[in-house]
């Protein structure tokens, strides 16, 4: 197996080079799986865990801010760690103890990544969230929306989807809304259950 370096790995992520993507993955996969295994976790667990801290580190990466002070694996496993265990606080908060991710994360030269990696996590679950809801809204509401995205003025949605008046159109708008608005709090509340 050939051996890269931090930098080369990080250009690989960002360019999606096959082989080094593979290297990351037979490489470290193996020890990531152990440490969510030991912590309560399954094989899904770890495969997802690695899967989207792959993804922010390339997220990080692409970026152009991202400098690492320690190699890859120290960086990466961290990312990995932190994503593992953020989830079981977030599954049974009272039953697993704070970490010290942020004195380790200081020790290794990353706390300033701590608060990006917290709000990637948390913008991507605003994400799932919208785009699973969006999908139970009615495909009148779901046509609106993607025309609003779109930049469609309220005149051209009107006519676009043939409705009698523009006030009818903000009417059925903030109704979309609200219903999309009232499925994420009902999905988001129950996560928490």
């Amino acid at each position: 197996m050939a051996k890269f370096s931090t930098e080369r790995i990080l250009a690989g992520i960002v360019e999606n080079d096959r082989i080094v993507i593979q290297y990351v993955y037979d490489k470290y996969f193996a020890s990531i799986k152990s440490y969510v295994l030991k912590h309560s976790g399954n094989d899904n667990d770890a495969w997802d865990v690695f899967q989207d801290s792959l993804m922010v580190v390339y997220e990080q990466a692409q970026s152009g801010n991202l400098t690492l002070k320690s190699t890859f694996i120290t960086y990466f496993y961290s990312i990995c760690k932190y994503r593992w265990l953020k989830q079981l606080r977030d599954r049974a908060p009272n039953q697993h103890e704070e970490f010290e991710y942020k004195s380790e994360v200081e020790l290794f030269g990353y706390n300033k990544y701590t608060v990006e990696i917290d709000e990637a996590l948390e913008q991507e679950e605003r994400v799932r969230l919208y785009q699973e809801n969006f999908l139970k809204l009615s495909k009148e509401c779901q046509e609106l929306f993607k025309l609003l995205a779109k930049g469609l003025t309220t005149k051209e949605i009107t006519k676009e989807l043939n409705y009698k008046s523009t006030g009818f159109t903000y009417k059925k708008r903030r109704l979309c809304k609200e219903q999309l608005l009232r499925r994420i709090k009902e999905n988001n509340d129950k996560l928490k259950l």
